[in-house]
């Protein structure tokens, strides 16, 4: 079995078929990690990044590629960190990103979650800081356009995960 890391810091978080994503921190911030495997070996490795910190959470396989959710644009920390943005993108299959949303969600969100759905996809994750945690169920087409968003306001024992068809 091979050891891989990335940086100081390699968190896988999510597969989908043969895509895991997950976060590596640099040395300086994290970046959403794109890695496609085939058995046991890592062939291919895309790195998502930006202002701030960017930290990848789910991951879904479409017909005709992959949805990942995560954060963007915030600052990690110890309790969660601030600024967060909840994060959605449709990549094809050669892993590049054919759309992205970012989604400012009561000042602190990340879309733990992410499951296609007839003519769509459905996205869930956190909102809000510690104290004043809560969580967010919203539809995009995949297009890319946010539907409808639903935040559910204070809920501090909130669990998120994710499911796949």
């Amino acid at each position: 079995m091979r050891t891989y890391s990335f940086g100081v810091e390699t968190v896988p978080a999510a597969l989908a078929d043969d895509l895991i994503v997950g976060s590596v921190h640099d040395g300086r911030n994290y970046r959403i990690m794109l890695a496609r495997v085939v058995w046991e070996e890592i062939i291919e490795t895309r790195f998502l990044a930006g202002e701030n910190d960017w930290e990848g959470h789910s991951a879904a396989e479409l017909d005709s590629g992959y949805i990942i959710g995560g954060a963007v644009e915030g600052v990690a920390t110890p309790d969660g960190g601030e600024g967060w943005k909840a994060y959605v993108a449709r990549l094809d299959e050669s892993l590049n990103v054919l759309w992205e949303r970012k989604i400012d969600v009561r000042e602190n969100g990340a879309a733990y979650s992410v499951l296609p759905a007839e003519e769509g996809l459905f996205i869930a994750g956190e909102t809000g800081r510690p104290g004043d945690k809560g969580f967010f169920l919203g539809r995009l087409s995949l297009e890319g356009e946010l539907l409808w968003l639903r935040d559910f306001g204070h809920w501090e024992d909130v669990v998120h995960g994710t499911s796949s068809i």
